[in-house]
């Protein structure tokens, strides 16, 4: 069995000189690494890099001289919360952008059963609205929604639920992006259903979010990856279910995390598997 501080110990190995950083050693900082190591490790670091990350417009970028990546900014906005941390741009200023940017509508689909005139969050701009972008945008503003100091819109939380619910499976959980194609049902994967089911915490009651649960309970341990089992971990805890089991299958994974070197795999599996906040930062 690994031990926790192993993990601890590459990722900082594994930090930039610029403090973010890559998604795997020696190679340049992106946000989303960044953002789970920065969680993983806590607010004690410095510089403490989220602060000052590139941005534009209000939009982090994704990396250094490149473009936002909506998923990415959200990610920032949730660890910008619970590390206690103000970027130079202003909190207000990431929240009022992330709010500010749609998915692209598409006319009625004839070849799948969903509501294309949904406007959540795409990955990146001019494109179609995605489960995880969209997910992960829900989860900050719901956040930051409790903040006296935010200014949320109401119609965007709403939207992106409907939008998250219309993409529901049939037998509950989350693909990608569509729930069904040419009258095929398409099958769900832990990662998106976990990160779905985060931003529906305080949607518990839909029959959407329940049998969701139910698939992720089944389901938690079949994608074997660091990624997969410390975001099921995160997410069923959220629920109030049982993850003793699933909880040593991630730490029995930890071996081959650390061996593929992947940093935001090793950081949401220490974040996941750590007790200092009990998860505080995806919670609602």
């Amino acid at each position: 069995m690994v031990d926790l501080a192993l993990l601890g110990e590459f990722l900082l190995r594994a930090r930039n000189a610029d403090g973010g950083w890559g998604y795997q050693p020696g190679k340049a900082s992106r946000l989303e690494p960044t953002c789970w190591a920065s969680l993983a490790l806590g607010n004690t670091l410095e510089p403490r890099v989220l602060e000052q990350w590139p941005c534009a417009g209000g939009l982090l970028l994704e990396r250094d001289s490149g473009t936002p990546n909506y998923a990415f900014h959200a990610q920032a906005l949730i660890a910008l919360r619970a590390l206690n941390l103000e970027h130079t741009a202003g909190n207000r200023t990431l929240l009022g952008a992330l709010q500010r940017v749609k998915g692209t509508p598409l006319p009625p689909s004839t070849i799948n059963r969903q509501d294309n005139s949904l406007q959540a969050w795409s990955w990146i701009d001019g494109t179609f609205s995605w489960v995880e972008p969209t997910a992960w945008s829900l989860l900050a503003l719901k956040q930051w929604a409790a903040s006296r100091d935010a200014v949320t819109e109401r119609t965007r939380i709403v939207v992106a639920e409907q939008m998250l619910i219309d993409r529901c499976c049939a037998k509950g959980g989350w693909n990608y992006g569509n729930a069904n194609m040419l009258g095929q049902e398409l099958k769900p994967f832990v990662p998106t259903t976990a990160i779905a089911l985060l931003s529906l915490q305080d949607r518990e009651s839909l029959p959407e979010v329940g049998r969701s649960v139910a698939f992720l309970e089944r389901e938690a341990t079949s994608e074997r990856s660091g990624t997969a089992l410390a975001l099921a971990l995160m997410a069923l805890r959220a629920y109030g279910r049982s993850t003793d089991a699933l909880r040593q299958i991630l730490l029995a994974q930890l071996p081959t995390t650390l061996n593929l070197g992947k940093v935001t795999s090793v950081a949401m599996s220490l974040y996941a598997l750590g007790e200092r906040d009990r998860h505080a930062a995806v919670a609602l």
